[in-house]
Protein backbone atom coordinates (compact mmCIF):
# COMPACT_ATOMS: atom_id res chain seq x y z
CA UNK A 1 0.00 0.00 0.00
CA UNK A 2 2.82 2.33 0.95
CA UNK A 3 4.60 1.65 -2.32
CA UNK A 4 1.31 2.31 -4.75
CA UNK A 5 0.87 5.21 -2.78
CA UNK A 6 4.56 6.75 -3.44
CA UNK A 7 4.05 5.84 -7.30
CA UNK A 8 0.44 7.68 -7.02
CA UNK A 9 2.72 11.12 -6.02
CA UNK A 10 5.40 10.44 -8.79
CA UNK A 11 2.65 10.47 -11.49
CA UNK A 12 1.57 13.86 -9.48
CA UNK A 13 4.71 15.15 -10.10
CA UNK A 14 4.90 14.05 -13.69
CA UNK A 15 1.40 15.90 -14.04
CA UNK A 16 3.16 19.15 -13.16
CA UNK A 17 5.59 18.67 -15.86
CA UNK A 18 4.82 20.03 -19.31
CA UNK A 19 4.04 17.93 -22.05
CA UNK A 20 6.90 16.69 -24.12
CA UNK A 21 9.28 17.08 -20.70
CA UNK A 22 10.46 13.77 -19.38
CA UNK A 23 11.45 15.41 -16.18
CA UNK A 24 13.06 18.72 -13.84
CA UNK A 25 16.54 19.72 -14.53
CA UNK A 26 17.84 18.54 -10.95
CA UNK A 27 16.62 15.18 -11.57
CA UNK A 28 18.87 12.17 -12.39
CA UNK A 29 17.63 11.30 -16.03
CA UNK A 30 19.07 8.33 -17.69
CA UNK A 31 17.68 7.63 -21.64
CA UNK A 32 17.51 3.83 -21.85
CA UNK A 33 15.90 3.16 -25.96
CA UNK A 34 12.11 4.94 -25.94
CA UNK A 35 11.90 5.46 -22.45
CA UNK A 36 13.60 6.94 -19.26
CA UNK A 37 15.06 5.53 -15.45
CA UNK A 38 14.10 8.48 -13.59
CA UNK A 39 16.48 8.29 -9.90
CA UNK A 40 15.11 11.13 -8.25
CA UNK A 41 11.43 9.40 -8.42
CA UNK A 42 11.98 5.76 -8.06
CA UNK A 43 10.36 4.92 -11.51
CA UNK A 44 11.04 4.03 -15.38
CA UNK A 45 8.71 5.52 -18.08
CA UNK A 46 8.31 4.16 -22.02
CA UNK A 47 6.17 5.42 -24.20
CA UNK A 48 4.49 3.71 -27.07
CA UNK A 49 2.28 4.26 -30.26
CA UNK A 50 -0.58 2.38 -31.86
CA UNK A 51 -2.41 3.11 -35.58
CA UNK A 52 -6.03 2.85 -35.91
CA UNK A 53 -6.67 -0.71 -37.70
CA UNK A 54 -8.49 -0.84 -40.82
CA UNK A 55 -10.85 -3.42 -40.57
CA UNK A 56 -12.58 -1.66 -37.35
CA UNK A 57 -16.15 -1.82 -37.77
CA UNK A 58 -17.29 1.70 -36.12
CA UNK A 59 -14.86 4.33 -34.24
CA UNK A 60 -15.68 3.08 -31.07
CA UNK A 61 -13.81 -0.06 -31.97
CA UNK A 62 -11.30 1.63 -33.57
CA UNK A 63 -10.34 3.90 -31.06
CA UNK A 64 -10.15 0.66 -28.44
CA UNK A 65 -8.00 -1.48 -30.36
CA UNK A 66 -5.58 1.44 -30.98
CA UNK A 67 -5.41 2.28 -27.47
CA UNK A 68 -4.41 -1.55 -26.99
CA UNK A 69 -1.70 -1.77 -29.19
CA UNK A 70 -0.26 1.79 -28.06
CA UNK A 71 0.14 0.38 -24.60
CA UNK A 72 1.35 -3.06 -25.47
CA UNK A 73 4.18 -1.21 -27.91
CA UNK A 74 4.99 0.80 -24.44
CA UNK A 75 5.00 -2.45 -22.12
CA UNK A 76 7.40 -3.80 -24.54
CA UNK A 77 9.64 -1.03 -24.43
CA UNK A 78 9.01 -0.40 -20.84
CA UNK A 79 10.56 -3.69 -20.40
CA UNK A 80 13.44 -2.83 -22.30
CA UNK A 81 14.19 0.25 -20.22
CA UNK A 82 13.58 -2.25 -16.73
CA UNK A 83 16.38 -4.68 -18.33
CA UNK A 84 19.03 -1.58 -18.49
CA UNK A 85 17.99 -0.82 -14.56
CA UNK A 86 21.41 -0.98 -12.46
CA UNK A 87 20.78 -2.96 -9.64
CA UNK A 88 25.12 -2.04 -8.96
CA UNK A 89 27.77 -0.37 -10.68
CA UNK A 90 28.26 -3.53 -12.54
CA UNK A 91 25.27 -5.35 -12.89
CA UNK A 92 21.90 -5.05 -14.70
CA UNK A 93 18.96 -6.34 -14.66
CA UNK A 94 18.82 -8.32 -17.56
CA UNK A 95 21.88 -9.84 -16.12
CA UNK A 96 20.15 -11.77 -13.95
CA UNK A 97 16.55 -12.27 -16.55
CA UNK A 98 19.05 -14.24 -18.76
CA UNK A 99 20.43 -16.08 -15.95
CA UNK A 100 17.05 -16.99 -14.04
CA UNK A 101 14.31 -17.89 -15.95
CA UNK A 102 12.40 -17.05 -13.03
CA UNK A 103 13.40 -13.59 -12.52
CA UNK A 104 12.30 -13.52 -16.17
CA UNK A 105 9.01 -14.31 -15.37
CA UNK A 106 8.24 -12.38 -12.95
CA UNK A 107 10.18 -8.66 -14.16
CA UNK A 108 7.34 -9.79 -17.15
CA UNK A 109 4.74 -9.40 -14.40
CA UNK A 110 5.79 -6.28 -13.27
CA UNK A 111 5.39 -5.10 -16.78
CA UNK A 112 2.53 -5.78 -16.99
CA UNK A 113 1.35 -4.43 -13.56
CA UNK A 114 2.42 -0.90 -15.24
CA UNK A 115 0.37 1.74 -15.43
CA UNK A 116 -0.07 4.83 -17.79
CA UNK A 117 0.13 8.37 -16.95
CA UNK A 118 -2.77 9.47 -18.62
CA UNK A 119 -1.65 13.19 -18.17
CA UNK A 120 0.99 12.26 -21.04
CA UNK A 121 -1.45 10.38 -23.41
CA UNK A 122 -1.11 12.29 -27.45
CA UNK A 123 -3.89 12.04 -29.92
CA UNK A 124 -2.13 12.43 -33.50
CA UNK A 125 -3.87 14.00 -36.30
CA UNK A 126 -4.13 10.50 -38.34
CA UNK A 127 -5.78 8.63 -35.37
CA UNK A 128 -2.88 7.04 -34.03
CA UNK A 129 -2.51 7.58 -30.16
CA UNK A 130 1.09 7.70 -27.84
CA UNK A 131 1.19 6.27 -24.21
CA UNK A 132 3.60 6.59 -21.67
CA UNK A 133 3.21 3.80 -19.19
CA UNK A 134 5.55 4.13 -15.44
CA UNK A 135 6.57 1.46 -13.20
CA UNK A 136 7.46 1.85 -9.96
CA UNK A 137 11.31 0.66 -9.29
CA UNK A 138 10.16 0.07 -5.25
CA UNK A 139 8.43 -2.69 -3.69
CA UNK A 140 8.53 -6.03 -4.94
CA UNK A 141 10.75 -5.41 -7.64
CA UNK A 142 13.39 -3.85 -5.16
CA UNK A 143 13.12 -6.44 -2.73
CA UNK A 144 13.58 -9.43 -6.04
CA UNK A 145 16.30 -7.35 -7.63
CA UNK A 146 18.52 -7.24 -3.49
CA UNK A 147 17.92 -10.67 -3.03
CA UNK A 148 19.32 -11.56 -6.76
CA UNK A 149 22.14 -9.54 -5.97
CA UNK A 150 23.02 -11.13 -2.48
CA UNK A 151 22.81 -14.81 -4.29
CA UNK A 152 25.09 -14.19 -7.05
CA UNK A 153 27.48 -12.75 -4.11
CA UNK A 154 26.83 -15.40 -2.24
CA UNK A 155 25.55 -18.19 -2.81
CA UNK A 156 22.20 -19.54 -1.67
CA UNK A 157 23.93 -23.06 -0.41
CA UNK A 158 27.30 -24.19 0.04
CA UNK A 159 29.15 -26.85 -1.73
CA UNK A 160 27.97 -30.11 -0.65
CA UNK A 161 30.61 -32.57 0.24
CA UNK A 162 29.96 -35.62 -0.77
CA UNK A 163 29.72 -38.68 1.80
CA UNK A 164 32.39 -41.24 1.89
CA UNK A 165 31.15 -44.26 1.67
CA UNK A 166 31.13 -47.20 4.64
CA UNK A 167 33.79 -49.22 5.34
CA UNK A 168 33.70 -52.18 7.06
CA UNK A 169 35.57 -53.32 10.01
CA UNK A 170 38.03 -56.01 8.85
CA UNK A 171 37.72 -59.27 11.12
CA UNK A 172 40.34 -59.61 13.62
CA UNK A 173 43.18 -61.81 13.09
CA UNK A 174 43.21 -64.68 16.06
CA UNK A 175 46.78 -65.97 17.33
CA UNK A 176 46.97 -69.60 16.26
CA UNK A 177 47.70 -72.32 18.51
CA UNK A 178 51.19 -73.29 19.13
CA UNK A 179 52.52 -76.50 17.39
CA UNK A 180 53.67 -78.64 19.70
CA UNK A 181 57.02 -80.10 19.50
CA UNK A 182 57.81 -83.09 17.04
CA UNK A 183 57.71 -86.45 19.47
CA UNK A 184 60.68 -88.20 19.61
CA UNK A 185 60.33 -91.62 17.99
CA UNK A 186 61.05 -94.46 19.66
CA UNK A 187 62.81 -97.36 18.45
CA UNK A 188 62.78 -100.87 19.79
CA UNK A 189 65.21 -102.74 19.78
CA UNK A 190 65.13 -105.90 16.84
CA UNK A 191 65.06 -109.59 18.09
CA UNK A 192 68.42 -111.03 17.63
CA UNK A 193 69.00 -113.43 14.57
CA UNK A 194 70.86 -116.59 14.88
CA UNK A 195 74.36 -116.21 14.10
CA UNK A 196 74.86 -112.22 13.33
CA UNK A 197 75.81 -109.95 15.75
CA UNK A 198 73.04 -107.78 17.29
CA UNK A 199 73.41 -104.17 16.13
CA UNK A 200 72.76 -101.55 18.61
CA UNK A 201 69.51 -99.70 19.33
CA UNK A 202 69.73 -95.71 16.93
CA UNK A 203 68.78 -93.71 19.04
CA UNK A 204 67.43 -90.30 17.61
CA UNK A 205 69.34 -87.25 19.11
CA UNK A 206 66.97 -85.03 20.56
CA UNK A 207 66.24 -81.65 19.53
CA UNK A 208 68.48 -79.10 20.30
CA UNK A 209 67.41 -76.86 23.46
CA UNK A 210 65.43 -73.61 22.15
CA UNK A 211 67.46 -70.40 23.33
CA UNK A 212 65.96 -68.24 25.34
CA UNK A 213 65.92 -64.17 24.02
CA UNK A 214 67.05 -62.12 26.49
CA UNK A 215 64.79 -59.24 26.58
CA UNK A 216 66.50 -55.91 25.29
CA UNK A 217 66.83 -52.84 27.28
CA UNK A 218 64.06 -50.44 26.32
CA UNK A 219 65.27 -47.39 24.70
CA UNK A 220 65.53 -44.08 26.32
CA UNK A 221 62.79 -41.46 25.00
CA UNK A 222 63.90 -39.01 22.73
CA UNK A 223 64.93 -35.82 23.99
CA UNK A 224 62.10 -33.04 22.94
CA UNK A 225 63.43 -30.49 20.36
CA UNK A 226 62.76 -26.94 21.02
CA UNK A 227 60.65 -25.19 18.84
CA UNK A 228 61.80 -22.52 17.28
CA UNK A 229 59.25 -20.92 15.36
CA UNK A 230 57.98 -18.39 17.15
CA UNK A 231 54.37 -18.82 18.63
CA UNK A 232 51.70 -16.65 15.97
CA UNK A 233 49.39 -15.37 18.25
CA UNK A 234 45.83 -14.19 16.92
CA UNK A 235 45.23 -10.93 15.78
CA UNK A 236 43.85 -8.84 18.61
CA UNK A 237 40.15 -7.31 17.44
CA UNK A 238 40.14 -3.32 17.88
CA UNK A 239 37.34 -2.55 20.38
CA UNK A 240 34.21 -0.97 19.38
CA UNK A 241 32.82 1.97 20.59
CA UNK A 242 29.05 0.86 21.82
CA UNK A 243 26.84 3.23 19.94
CA UNK A 244 24.86 6.28 21.72
CA UNK A 245 21.73 6.16 22.60
CA UNK A 246 18.65 6.98 20.61
CA UNK A 247 17.87 9.88 23.09
CA UNK A 248 21.19 11.20 23.03
CA UNK A 249 21.55 11.45 19.19
CA UNK A 250 20.51 14.84 17.85
CA UNK A 251 17.22 15.16 16.41
CA UNK A 252 17.77 14.84 12.69
CA UNK A 253 15.40 13.44 10.06
CA UNK A 254 17.97 12.43 7.30
CA UNK A 255 21.02 12.34 5.42
CA UNK A 256 22.43 14.01 2.18
CA UNK A 257 25.54 12.48 0.22
CA UNK A 258 27.15 15.52 -1.65
CA UNK A 259 29.10 12.76 -4.17
CA UNK A 260 29.65 15.32 -7.39
CA UNK A 261 32.83 14.96 -8.87
CA UNK A 262 32.86 10.98 -8.21
CA UNK A 263 31.62 10.11 -11.14
CA UNK A 264 29.25 7.45 -9.30
CA UNK A 265 26.20 5.88 -11.02
CA UNK A 266 22.93 5.60 -9.92
CA UNK A 267 21.87 1.97 -8.87
CA UNK A 268 18.76 0.47 -7.00
CA UNK A 269 21.71 -0.98 -4.06
CA UNK A 270 24.53 1.29 -2.75
CA UNK A 271 26.71 1.18 0.08
CA UNK A 272 27.89 4.14 3.00
CA UNK A 273 31.35 2.95 4.06
CA UNK A 274 34.15 4.90 6.32
CA UNK A 275 37.68 4.67 5.42
CA UNK A 276 38.33 1.29 7.22
CA UNK A 277 35.72 -0.47 5.47
CA UNK A 278 33.02 -0.17 7.91
CA UNK A 279 29.16 -0.53 6.80
CA UNK A 280 27.55 2.53 7.94
CA UNK A 281 24.10 2.23 5.60
CA UNK A 282 22.72 -0.46 4.21
CA UNK A 283 23.46 -2.59 7.28
CA UNK A 284 21.78 -5.50 8.87
CA UNK A 285 19.62 -2.68 10.66
CA UNK A 286 17.87 -2.14 7.55
CA UNK A 287 14.84 -3.89 7.44
CA UNK A 288 14.06 -5.63 3.96
CA UNK A 289 10.40 -4.58 4.13
CA UNK A 290 11.56 -0.79 3.99
CA UNK A 291 14.61 -0.92 1.96
CA UNK A 292 12.16 -2.64 -0.56
CA UNK A 293 8.78 0.20 -0.33
CA UNK A 294 11.13 3.22 0.07
CA UNK A 295 14.44 2.10 -2.05
CA UNK A 296 17.83 2.89 -0.65
CA UNK A 297 17.79 5.92 -1.65
CA UNK A 298 16.99 8.30 -4.51
CA UNK A 299 19.55 10.88 -6.32
CA UNK A 300 19.34 14.45 -7.46
CA UNK A 301 21.43 17.13 -9.32
CA UNK A 302 21.50 20.01 -7.33
CA UNK A 303 22.30 19.81 -3.61
CA UNK A 304 20.12 22.46 -2.53
CA UNK A 305 16.73 20.33 -4.38
CA UNK A 306 18.00 17.43 -1.98
CA UNK A 307 18.25 19.03 1.20
CA UNK A 308 14.47 20.15 0.84
CA UNK A 309 13.23 16.75 -0.64
CA UNK A 310 10.57 15.20 1.93
CA UNK A 311 12.35 11.87 1.58
CA UNK A 312 15.36 13.59 3.86
CA UNK A 313 12.54 15.70 5.96
CA UNK A 314 13.22 19.17 8.15
CA UNK A 315 16.23 18.96 9.29
CA UNK A 316 19.25 16.71 7.22
CA UNK A 317 22.67 15.94 7.82
CA UNK A 318 24.59 16.63 5.11
CA UNK A 319 28.02 14.60 4.53
CA UNK A 320 30.28 14.24 1.79
CA UNK A 321 31.74 11.63 -0.36
CA UNK A 322 35.55 11.41 -0.43
CA UNK A 323 35.56 8.56 -3.36
CA UNK A 324 34.24 5.85 -4.45
CA UNK A 325 35.37 1.80 -4.21
CA UNK A 326 37.14 0.75 -7.38
CA UNK A 327 35.79 -2.27 -7.70
CA UNK A 328 32.34 -1.33 -6.84
CA UNK A 329 31.62 2.01 -7.67
CA UNK A 330 27.81 2.18 -5.97
CA UNK A 331 29.99 2.14 -3.08
CA UNK A 332 30.38 5.62 -1.46
CA UNK A 333 33.28 5.78 0.92
CA UNK A 334 33.68 9.17 2.96
CA UNK A 335 36.19 10.96 4.72
CA UNK A 336 36.88 10.75 8.36
CA UNK A 337 34.58 13.58 9.44
CA UNK A 338 31.71 12.72 7.94
CA UNK A 339 31.66 9.17 8.69
CA UNK A 340 32.22 10.31 12.44
CA UNK A 341 29.20 12.23 11.94
CA UNK A 342 27.10 9.54 10.60
CA UNK A 343 28.09 6.68 12.35
CA UNK A 344 26.37 6.98 15.87
CA UNK A 345 23.09 6.77 13.44
CA UNK A 346 23.84 3.48 12.19
CA UNK A 347 21.62 1.77 14.00
CA UNK A 348 18.05 1.02 14.67
CA UNK A 349 15.59 3.90 15.34
CA UNK A 350 17.20 6.27 13.10
CA UNK A 351 16.33 8.23 10.11
CA UNK A 352 18.67 5.55 8.43
CA UNK A 353 16.66 2.52 8.90
CA UNK A 354 14.00 4.82 6.89
CA UNK A 355 15.90 4.60 4.41
CA UNK A 356 15.65 8.41 4.51
CA UNK A 357 19.07 8.82 1.58
CA UNK A 358 19.71 11.37 -0.92
CA UNK A 359 22.55 11.27 -3.13
CA UNK A 360 23.33 14.18 -4.97
CA UNK A 361 25.69 13.38 -8.22
CA UNK A 362 27.25 16.02 -10.91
Amino acid sequence: MKGIRFLALGFFIWALIPEGAWAAPAEVIETVGNGVINWSQGIILAKGSGSPPKDSRNIAQARLMTERAALTDARRNLLEVLKGVRVDSTTRVENFMTKDDQIRLQAEGFIQGSVEVRRLRKYLSDGAIEVTVALDLSGDFVSLMQSASVEAKTGTRPPTVPALPAVEPKPEKRALPAEPPPAVKETRPTPPVPGKKPEPPSVLPPPPPAIEKKAEPPAPPAAPTPDIKPAVLPAAKPVEKPLPALADLPSLTGVVIDARGLRMKPALVIRVLDEGGMELYRGGYVPQEKAAHQGLALFSRDLTAAQTNPRVGKNPLTVKGARVDPANPADIILAKDSAQKLAPFAQKGTFLEDCRVMVVLD
